[in-house]
């Protein structure tokens, strides 16, 4: 407690937005754990034999039974083709981009929030550094350099803020940058489920 008092009043900023930050981590950890854990290789063999067998109510139990935004794709194209008909492309394409912009922001929520708090943290703890020296130096200009201890205060709150900016900016940065791979490889999947299926009916 005595190390956040002596880093001043910025201490207040950088906490609030480690706050922000670790929100946004569960609250996106516990949304891809839910979500996104990848078509398994059992399931994905089952759509293909219900897709080439035009089983059309078994294709979309099957697309239901995991919470993924490829699988919504896949059941919005389903629901959409009539497997009797002739295949519209075009018309399946479309459906396929209006779906995947339905469930992409999903993917892409808050993330604002933490690139935010990876870019400002360290800029709210450089400015505590600066509020330092500047406290450090007015200390000399007034009592002279004799006396280091009371120029303490300035010197810790330099060090101090800029320590702390770090320590919550590092691992924000990290898993801002992770769930925004995390992001391209779900895209990547959705393109790829609808390509593959798409492909399967022009056989």
């Amino acid at each position: 407690m005595e190390i956040f008092k002596s880093g001043g009043m910025l201490m207040y900023g950088i906490l609030l937005l480690s706050i922000l930050g670790t929100t946004v981590i569960i609250e996106r950890f516990v949304y891809f754990l839910k979500n996104e854990k990848g078509i398994k290789e059992q399931l994905k063999k089952e759509l293909e034999e219900a897709i080439a067998s035009k089983d059309k109510e078994l294709a979309i139990s099957l697309c239901e039974r995991e919470n993924s935004s490829s699988l919504k794709v896949l059941k919005e194209l389903i629901l959409e083709h009539n497997f009797d008909e002739k295949v519209d492309i075009e018309y399946l394409e479309e459906k396929a981009r209006e779906r995947a912009l339905i469930e992409i922001p999903k993917l892409e929520n808050h993330m604002w929030l933490l690139g935010v708090v990876a870019h400002v943290t360290p800029l709210v703890g450089l400015l505590g550094t600066v509020s330092g020296m500047i406290a450090a130096f007015r200390v000399i200009a007034v009592v002279g350099s004799g006396k280091p201890e009371m120029l303490a205060d300035g010197i810790s709150q330099a060090l101090i803020t800029t320590a702390a900016g770090l320590t919550v900016a590092i691992p924000a940065l990290i898993l801002y940058n992770y769930y925004n791979k995390k992001i391209d490889y779900v895209v990547n999947e959705i393109e790829k489920t609808t390509v593959e299926f798409i492909n399967s009916l022009r056989k």
